[in-house]
Formats: structure tokens, sequence, C-alpha cells
């Protein structure tokens, strides 16, 4: 598997003074909390190992689950909510019926989380989390349909927007003028900052060592086909296919009123027969929007509620 590069070197310097300070703040908060990777010695860390460790068994991560009651609670009540339709007694039954797929989704969940709820989000922007989850979501399972499937997909795509979150928080001045320079965001994103939200997020990802198949998907969401010759061509490995698939996720979620950073540009319909999809059909079956936006926003509504009680992260 490639390796992402360090995540200064998706960082170049900058000739102007303005976005040379900018750049220097994001390089000085990724290298002192930008990591999602929990302490290694702690509950959370020894489980993060498990969950992506294909040698690990459900029972040991039912163990370890155990040993945070935070977490544990969390996932219990997630496992009973309505979306999933458990009546599980103890976490060990929950983890047993549910499978390693679920716990791992949610360690990863209660990992970014953590370590980013904590940086401003604007008051408008109460859809942020649920839209991340819903969209991490839908991801994981049209990648899963396509390729096999690890993890990274889910966690890529659960933090592929956080750049907007490290400009909302420590560079707000220029936050705010994107959405109120009267130009679409892409453009002001260009005149006023080093890097877009896009390339800033892949950096926030190669900071705690995606592969560089996610942080490319990442850094090339809006542009998906766009990504540089050079780069694995594997279809495990191909950046393009995750990156389309991020895309197509990210519009469906503008479709479901989720719209955030722009108003959706097509419907439903066009996109089920738009090129993103067009392209994904050269490797199998097209996925049925509608029907994977259904059931995974009903899932992503329950764990958020679980997470966000009062819209901030308990």
């Amino acid at each position: 598997m490639a390796i992402a590069p360090s995540f200064d070197d998706l960082l170049p310097p900058q000739a102007d003074p303005g976005k040379e300070a900018i750049r220097a703040k994001l390089v000085e908060v990724l290298k002192s909390k930008g990591e999602i990777l929990p302490s290694a010695n702690s509950p959370r860390g020894k489980l993060w190992h498990l969950v992506n460790s294909p040698e690990s068994s459900l029972e040991e991560c039912a163990e370890v689950i155990q040993l945070d009651s935070a977490l544990a609670s969390r996932i219990f009540r997630v496992a009973n909510s309505g979306a999933y339709g458990m009546q599980a007694d103890n976490i060990n039954a929950a983890v047993l019926h549910l499978g390693l797929k679920f716990v791992r989704e949610q360690v990863f969940n209660a990992g970014v989380f953590k370590q980013y709820s904590g940086w401003v989000l604007p008051p408008e922007w109460d859809l942020f989390w649920l839209r991340n989850i819903f969209v991490a979501r839908m991801a994981d399972r049209i990648a899963g349909t396509f390729e096999f499937t690890n993890g990274s997909e889910y966690l890529a795509c659960l933090i592929h927007d956080m750049g907007w979150l490290f400009l909302a928080t420590y560079v707000p001045n220029e936050f705010t003028q994107i959405f109120t320079y009267g130009k679409p965001a892409a453009e002001t994103e260009q005149e006023l900052l080093p890097y877009g939200h896009a390339e800033i997020s892949a950096a926030i990802a190669a900071r705690s060592l995606l592969p560089l198949r996610a942080v490319n998907a990442i850094r090339y969401h809006h542009h998906p086909l766009k990504i540089k010759d050079g780069e694995p061509v594997e279809l495990f490995e191909n950046a393009n296919l995750l990156a389309v698939v991020f895309h197509v996720c990210d519009q469906v979620a503008d479709i479901c009123h989720m719209d955030m950073f722009a108003k959706a540009e097509v419907t439903l319909e066009q996109l089920q027969e738009g090129p993103e999809i067009t392209w994904l059909k050269q490797f199998g079956k097209a996925p049925d929007l509608r029907t994977i936006a259904e059931e995974e926003l009903a899932k992503a509504k329950e764990i958020f509620e679980v997470y966000f009680s009062n819209r901030k992260f308990q």
C-alpha cells in the first residue's frame, strides 16, 4: 500500500506574507494537536489498534470497550437505537451481533468527535457533524460495492471537510469572508487562502497517517477525475474511485437539504444518471442512490443524537 506524504509536504511555503501566516498556523496546529489517533496505552488506543487489525476478534474488542464507560455507553445506545433495531442486554451482545465494522465505525466516530468537536462550529452549521456521519456512511457503503474496504474509507470521509473547521477556528476573518465576498466559495478560497479546505483536510488526514489513497481522495473530492497521472492505478489503491464516491455522496447530502456550503445543483435523478455514476459503472453496478440515502440517513441521525445530545459532543 502506498504511503502518504508527511502532512507538511502537502503545505508548501507561500510567497504572500498573509497566506504564509495562515500556513504557519496550520502547521503549528497540526503538529501540536492535529492527530486523530488516541494514546496507544489508553483503552481507546488499544481498541483503535484492534479494529484496524485483521487478526482481532469481537470478544477482544468487547473486553476493551468495557474499560471505557463513555464509549461503551455510546455503542450500546447506538446498537439499541431504532435504526439498528437491536434489543441487546449488554455490550458483548451488541458487539457480537453487529460485528467489527460497526464497532470500528463507532471507534472512529468517537475519536474524530473528541479531537475536533472543540474546534469552532459556526451557529448556522448545526448540521455539520450529521452531514459528515451521513456522507461517511454512504461513501463506505458505496465503495464497498466496488472494492474491498478496510475502514479507512469511512474515516477519510468523516474528516474530508474538516478543513472548514480549521478555518472557522483559527482564521475566522478569512473564513467569514469566504461566505460573504459575493463570489463562489471556491474562487474566494483561492484568493484569500494558501490552500483550499480540501487540501487542508488532506493534510489533517496525512497527519493521522491515513493511506495515500484516502489522503488524495480527500484532496481531490471536488474534482475527482483530475488526480495527477502517476498515482497508483490498482483498484484498491485508486484514489480516483474513492474521490468520485466522496463527490457523489457530498452531492447527495446537498440534495437531502444538508447543503451547508452550496445549494444542490442537480436532482437525485440527474445525479443517478450523471457523469460520476457513469464513470463508476466501469467497476460494477451503479449504486441505487435513493435507497442508500434513505437507509443511511436514518442511521446517521440516530448516531448523531447519541453523540451530540443538545448539539454538543457528549
